[in-house]
């Protein structure tokens, strides 16, 4: 098992994405801290069905003090954090000139402020350990949006260079940096996009499917793992040829 005694925390682990990357690192071997704010039954139920893979950590990824005092819990309880996988993020479309503020703010706390909270509130331990490895989940968005994802897409594309930078930063004391970025992917937060225009998007993927979960959560433990010691500050895309077509 390639994350054998590792300790792992996963944000927005209730559901989706991050849901299965904390199946795929528990199968692997690793202790999980699954975040969650809004899927509690969900990550409740994985905690109930494998007490001794996962635990429970509910606090608002945007929130300073929250994430801190949970991340510090984890590693009074675990001893260390070998891995980080910044996962939790909002999608709420609206075109600029007609969203609102608190829609714009939302998205930006969640999914750019939130991942540099949480990473900053692990690198300590990761430093004194002198290793650990970070992942941000990031979009294809990023790379090209679609109409209504203004925000969002800033948000992503802002976490492409965080990720570059806090690699620049933090190599010299073998702390790993990666983004994944996601193409379409069959999760709850697609099924909007997927309802309005899937056959479109359908069109545009050269493997004419939609991404698993599963697949992503894949790339991921191979991030997180020891094989992957030689790479860091890399964007992945794993999107079935979309950015290609």
């Amino acid at each position: 098992m390639v994350l054998e005694n590792k300790k792992i925390i996963v944000t927005g682990a209730g559901q989706g994405i991050g849901r299965a990357i904390a199946l795929a690192c528990s199968k692997e071997g690793a202790v999980v801290g699954l975040n969650y704010l809004t899927s509690e039954e969900s990550a409740k139920t994985l905690h109930k069905e494998y007490p001794q893979s996962f635990r429970l950590m509910p606090f608002d990824v945007s929130d300073p003090e929250a994430a801190g005092a949970a991340i510090t819990r984890f590693l009074e309880n675990e001893k260390r954090i070998d891995g980080l996988v910044n996962n939790a993020g909002i999608n709420l479309g609206g075109l600029l000139a007609s969203q609102g503020m608190e829609a714009i703010k939302r998205q930006i706390e969640t999914n750019l402020l939130g991942p540099i909270i949480c990473a900053r509130a692990v690198l300590p331990a990761m430093m004194q350990q002198r290793g650990g490895v970070i992942i941000n989940v990031g979009s294809v968005s990023a790379m090209r949006p679609s109409r209504g994802q203004s925000v969002y897409a800033a948000t992503k594309g802002a976490l492409e260079s965080f990720t570059r930078a806090l690699a620049v930063e933090y190599g010299r004391k073998a702390i790993r940096v990666h983004c994944l970025r996601p193409g379409p992917t069959e999760t709850r937060m697609f099924e909007t996009t997927k309802a309005l225009a899937g056959e479109e998007i359908l069109a545009r993927l050269p493997l004419r499917r939609f991404g698993r979960p599963e697949e992503v959560a894949e790339m991921a433990v191979y991030l997180l793992s020891d094989k992957a010691q030689f790479v860091t500050g890399s964007v992945h895309t794993i999107d079935g040829g979309y950015l290609a077509g």
